[in-house]
């Protein structure tokens, strides 16, 4: 009759070995930039103060829709920029520009070295029949039971050295992502700052033709608030028959005082 057996072996090792890493981190920032170009024109020497006063009131009241307040005075959006009125300084500013996202990648690198030294133990178990039914002797499963050893001492010295390794990266992480942090930072400042520079100039050559739109935009605010004004002065005066009509961007007044 077969009777089953069991032989364990117990294997030690000692391990000494150095170990090499090439780590690297790497940042990436982008960031929204504008160049402008500008022009300013003095509404104060040139427009009348009910003109004015009635341009004012409709910003303030919010009756212009395409106007909208700002921390500068009020901004009315046009095809490649925006035209400005300030109203503290009643100066119009006309403002092209250009956008672009910028994006950089920062890197940082370093080699980290070390050494493993330990001694390691396992226990391997395997079986077999003390008459060698089916060829499983003593010898045999001393034999297998060995390898199992061997294998498992293996994977524990990989398992060491990963950890090992594992554990240098970890502690030196932090630093390593500042300085990729850091680069990326400087890369950003220089490429925005060359590439506004461009966007500038860019803006530049497109002034005259942002100037107009801008311009457009103001003069359809500035045909109202005189509109507002002449119907004041009318109803000051307490005209007659006020009529007032809009056709097609062209607008007529008609009202009678008789003085």
């Amino acid at each position: 009759m077969c009777n089953p057996r069991r032989v364990t072996v117990t294997l030690t090792r000692d391990i000494a070995e150095a170990w090499r890493r090439e780590i690297s981190r790497s940042v990436e920032l982008a960031e929204r930039i504008t160049g402008e170009a500008r022009a300013r024109q003095n509404l104060s020497a040139q427009l009348g103060g009910p003109a004015l006063k009635a341009l004012e009131a409709r910003l303030t009241a919010g009756e212009e829709p395409a106007w909208r307040e700002t921390a500068e005075g009020y901004r009315c959006d046009v095809d490649g920029g925006y035209v400005l009125y300030r109203l503290d300084e009643q100066v119009l500013e006309i403002v092209a520009a250009r956008d672009e996202t910028v994006a950089v990648r920062g890197q940082a690198a370093t080699v980290l070295t070390g050494e493993v030294r330990e001694t390691l133990e396992t226990q391997a178990t395997s079986g077999y029949y003390h008459d060698g039914y089916g060829g499983r002797t003593e010898a045999v499963a001393r034999k297998d039971a060995e390898e199992i050893a061997r294998q498992q001492l293996e994977e524990e010295r990989q398992a060491r050295l990963t950890a090992v390794q594992r554990q240098a990266e970890s502690a030196a992480g932090a630093d390593l992502q500042q300085r990729a942090q850091a680069d990326a930072q400087s890369r950003l400042e220089q490429a925005t700052a060359e590439r506004q520079a461009e966007l500038a100039r860019q803006a530049e050559q497109h002034l005259e033709a942002v100037g107009v739109r801008c311009r457009q935009a103001f003069n359809e605010l500035l045909a109202r608030a005189y509109r507002d004004a002449i119907l004041a002065y009318a109803r000051r005066h307490g005209a007659e028959n006020i009529s007032c009509k809009d056709d097609d961007g062209v607008m007529e007044i008609e009202f009678f005082v008789d003085r």
